[in-house]
């Protein structure tokens, strides 16, 4: 899978109905992990539009974001290394707030503007698996798909 590709398929999940937080997780998981189990969406649900849709606090492409770092590089038992998720979910933070001046769902609301079919959240779910993608590349994760 090229980085295209899996922006194209983060934009194709939230065309299709998952929202910005479910959306990023399902396309980075599909593209990195070794398995996916079916219900990997259900983690991400309440973060999009903000927490509980409130379009208050993180963004939702942010939070599926982290919780995809989580999944992939996060530890399964207490007292293993977390270094490596911090390190690239501070990345991944500090990219989206690069590219938008903000991680806060309602700031980028505003700037947005009106969205017809919420595209502007759409085309930055894509740029976000994107950048995500290569952070993650970067950290020596290969692209299985």
């Amino acid at each position: 899978m090229t980085l295209r590709q899996l922006e194209k398929n983060a934009k194709a999940f939230f065309d299709s109905g998952y929202n910005c937080a479910e959306s990023i997780l399902t396309a980075i998981l599909e593209a990195f992990a070794e398995e996916i189990p079916r219900d990997v969406p259900r983690s991400a649900s309440a973060f999009g539009g903000g927490i509980g849709g409130s379009h208050d606090g993180p963004c939702g492409a942010l939070s599926g974001g982290v919780i995809a770092i989580g999944y992939l590089l996060g530890r399964a038992q207490p007292g293993e290394n977390l270094a490596a998720a911090k390190a690239i979910a501070a990345k991944f933070q500090q990219r989206h707030n690069d590219f938008y001046g903000t991680t806060n769902c309602r700031e980028l609301l505003d700037k947005f503007g009106s969205q017809e079919d919420d595209r502007k959240c759409q085309e930055m779910v894509g740029k976000m698996a994107g950048v995500l993608a290569r952070l993650l590349q970067d950290h020596g994760l290969k692209m299985r798909r």
